[in-house]
């Protein structure tokens, strides 16, 4: 029941991304569950499953989905996470609940207000021409060689010749 929810919301993030020259697949939920080896950065899981990846020009797009508030720290963590090998990171929240969080700027995490035919950018981090990436706050710095290597799997994924990153 609670991808379901989630489910939702997918097909808009998509084109919204895809509207801003995104390339992008949805990997969460039932859709193609593709997973990125995250064992080097977390010991207790081998690997981890984003709801959307996208790559525009040479960075990674990653977007996870969720609809309930009290989900926020895991949400938060998986962000982070992402954080470590793609350029843009977003959150998403149902429309309604997205106007109350004000977590996401402080820690450069983007936020996407989602309804069923609308997504609005509450925390902007989308550059607006790709030399634009100063407002994106870094806390910690971001792994390019694994950034490069999972935009190769993404790209492959796309293309349809995918193989493990």
């Amino acid at each position: 029941m609670k991808r379901e929810n989630q489910q939702i919301f997918f097909d808009p993030i998509k084109k919204w991304l895809e509207s801003h020259n995104i390339q992008c697949v949805i990997t969460g939920g039932e859709r193609k569950n593709l997973v990125i080896p995250i064992g080097d950065l977390i010991p207790t899981k081998a690997y981890g499953v984003p709801d959307i990846m996208g790559i525009r020009e040479n960075q990674v797009v990653i977007v996870e989905v969720e609809t309930k508030l009290e989900k926020i720290f895991e949400v938060v963590g998986k962000c982070m996470l992402w954080k470590t090998m793609a350029t843009l990171v977003y959150a998403a929240y149902p429309l309604e609940k997205a106007d109350k969080i004000r977590l996401f700027e402080r820690l450069g995490i983007g936020l996407l207000g989602v309804g069923r035919d609308e997504v609005r950018e509450i925390v902007k981090i989308m550059p607006q021409e790709s030399s634009d990436l100063r407002k994106i706050w870094e806390l910690h710095p971001l792994d390019f060689a694994k950034e490069m290597e999972l935009f190769r799997f993404i790209k492959n994924i796309i293309e349809g010749t995918a193989s493990k990153p």
